[in-house]
């Protein structure tokens, strides 16, 4: 249902039937600040699908019959972590202002009828050019905690080749549900530890993945000899430019080439699918140099992204 929320401004629940307004929105911001514009219309409808409650969770702002700002919240984690995606054209911080507002009220009344959780963790990453981030949030108490960079690097069939193994590795693809469970399982204990990582039960790890509508050709498992020991998640639902989503490598077998192997595995997939780019994006401080790696594989700076966070306790 509309509710006026100004003399100028609407505000309405998101549905799977606005993915195409939402992700022109998308692209008009991500043009400004950060050059390129290529979310597509799958990547919206897989993002609303991932929320508990749409009707609830989610935010569009229209100021007359244009759409001006959006937001949405997911759980990731039981312990009251929450993640945001908001998106404001940069003339209209008062609507993308007013949308900070409703979900912050939204994510205490969460906090407050979930057992066991005293307080809602809000979690969003915008650049630092973001108007949100210049004008609205740190005025409303949200802090700067981290900085992530988004990587691209070209790829084409001419000048990329699957990797050649050592005789004990091999690589698969998980489409096979016994596999996607490994790859659950791997990502749940490479990323243990890393900034941000929440672990989950695999119900709902399948839920924020979007697993049901998700092409598993594009996850990936390493094994060396009987045990596997890398994965490789990826997707391809924007634009031009495969997307890495996660990458890791179990302690055991760091430093071997398995993430360089998948990496070039994706690459070559990725081109026969017609990308001219993947991208993904790396912690600054990761403990495991892994900015140095990527950028030793071709990758290059796209553009900065920073984490902001908001404790919201229960009323």
């Amino acid at each position: 249902m509309s509710t006026p929320a100004t003399a100028e401004l609407t505000v309405r629940p998101a549905t799977t039937a606005d993915a195409a307004a939402v992700r022109d929105l998308i692209n008009v911001v991500d043009l400004v600040d950060t050059g390129e514009a290529g979310y597509a219309v799958d990547e919206v409808e897989s993002d609303l699908r991932r929320s508990d409650d749409l009707a609830r969770d989610s935010w569009l702002a229209f100021s007359g019959d244009r759409l001006v700002a959006y937001a949405v919240l997911w759980p990731a984690s039981a312990s009251g972590r929450l993640d945001v995606d908001h998106y404001v054209l940069p003339d209209e911080v008062a609507a993308g202002s007013l949308l900070l507002d409703l979900l912050t009220a939204r994510a205490a009344e969460i906090a407050a009828t979930t057992p066991g959780v005293p307080a809602a963790d809000l979690h969003l990453a915008l650049t630092p050019e973001s108007v949100l981030a210049v004008h609205a949030l740190p005025v409303r108490g949200w802090r700067n905690v981290r900085r992530h960079h988004v990587l691209t690097r070209p790829v084409s069939t001419g000048a990329d080749a699957l990797p050649v193994l050592p005789a004990d590795v091999r690589v698969r693809v998980a489409t096979a549900p016994s596999d996607q469970e490994i790859a659950y399982r791997l990502v749940q204990e490479t990323f243990a530890g890393h900034f941000g990582f929440e672990p989950t039960s695999y119900d709902d790890w399948r839920k924020r993945m979007d697993a049901d509508h998700r092409d598993w050709t594009l996850t990936w498992i390493a094994s060396r000899g009987a045990v596997d020991v890398g994965v490789l998640v990826g997707h391809n639902d924007r634009e031009a430019t495969g997307w890495v989503q996660n990458l890791g490598t179990v302690a055991a077998a760091r430093g071997s080439g398995i993430a360089t192997a998948l990496l070039r595995t994706s690459f070559v997939e990725f081109a026969a699918r017609g990308r001219s780019t993947v991208g993904l994006g790396v912690d600054t401080g990761n403990a495991h140099n892994a900015l140095h790696f990527y950028t030793g594989l071709g990758f290059q700076l796209q553009f900065a992204a920073d984490t902001w966070r908001l404790v919201v306790p229960a009323p």
